[in-house]
């Protein structure tokens, strides 16, 4: 779920509870990073730009263009973590940061900018001192996952489990908090946070999450069994899918982006883990999201001449 939404002239500024205000001054802060994406390339000049006026006021400005080392590098905190990109620049600083400190601000330079609302020239008059406001924070928890005991993954926004190869429906076991819960047959499944309730889980008909939730949707992609809907669990629950079957090309998939390889019998291990981290959204008005990026609640329109 985005949590901006609109620029000057057409932009809500209406606020929800579960927001806080953050509107440091810029020479109040002692270290900025400023995080781009080697899948970017013309991402990186606006970067640079925005690291450069950063430096102008702040001591220490890190610039990070591959989006992968700079922000995880060492122990010093960060007041603020700047994305340069889109949503999925975000979601790979988000994990990470891992629940390291540091509210982390998007500038959206792709298109819908759910996560990512703020456009560069805001950025940049921020950078430069000038009086911008009061934005909100908003703070939202990882999904934690584990698999064969390897180090715990964490995700933003979903963990998708499916098969490359779309040939036989995977067999998943779920159970919730060690009891049996349900058997999935199906192309795959959706483990969602509430901000990621609008990303994938939606198109297969899960629920909208308002982003100040804790909660963890579980979403079945083509289930055989139509009884097989999308269910909402308590923040306390503790996940886990058991594959089972013979699988072909099967993996797991971390916000669209990071992939494990999984094998049949493998376990999954899944729960909104105690690391968070802190978004720097331009407003905070969900619905707004839903009406202006997805057109929620209106009606059909057609090109001229259909």
């Amino acid at each position: 779920m985005g949590v901006g939404a609109g620029r000057a002239g057409g932009r809500v500024v209406t606020r929800l509870p579960g927001g806080t205000p953050w509107g440091r001054p810029v020479d109040a802060l002692r270290r900025v990073v400023v995080a781009s994406s080697r899948y970017k390339p013309e991402a990186h000049e606006v970067a640079r730009l925005i690291a450069n006026a950063f430096a102008e006021h702040v001591p220490r400005v890190d610039l990070d263009l591959e989006g992968v080392r700079t922000v995880v590098e060492d122990d010093a905190p960060a007041d603020l973590v700047v994305t340069v990109g889109g949503d999925g620049t975000l979601l790979a600083t988000a994990r990470l940061l891992n629940g390291r400190p540091g509210p982390v601000l998007g500038v959206n330079l792709g298109k819908l900018g759910f996560l990512a609302a703020f456009g560069a020239e805001e950025v940049l008059a921020y950078a430069r001192g000038h009086d911008v406001g009061r934005w909100r924070s908003l703070v939202v928890p990882l999904l934690s996952v584990g698999v064969r005991g390897e180090p715990e993954r964490v995700a933003l926004n979903d963990v998708t489990v499916s098969q490359g190869v779309m040939t036989r429906l995977i067999h998943f076991r779920l159970s919730v908090d060690g009891v049996p819960a349900a058997t999935y047959r199906a192309d795959g499944v959706v483990v969602s946070t509430p901000i990621g309730s609008t990303a994938y889980s939606l198109s297969l008909g899960g629920p909208i999450l308002m982003p100040d939730l804790r909660a963890i949707v579980v979403t079945p992609v083509a289930p055989q069994a139509l009884a097989n809907r999308p269910i909402v669990l308590s923040e306390h629950a503790r996940l886990r899918l058991t594959v089972e079957g013979r699988v072909d090309e099967l993996a797991l998939v971390l916000d669209g982006q990071e992939r494990v390889d999984l094998a049949s019998g493998d376990a999954i291990d899944l729960a909104l883990g105690p690391d968070m981290v802190r978004l720097v959204p331009e407003g905070y008005d969900p619905f707004a999201v839903l009406r202006h990026k997805l057109r929620w609640s209106e009606g059909p329109t057609l090109e001229p001449g259909w």
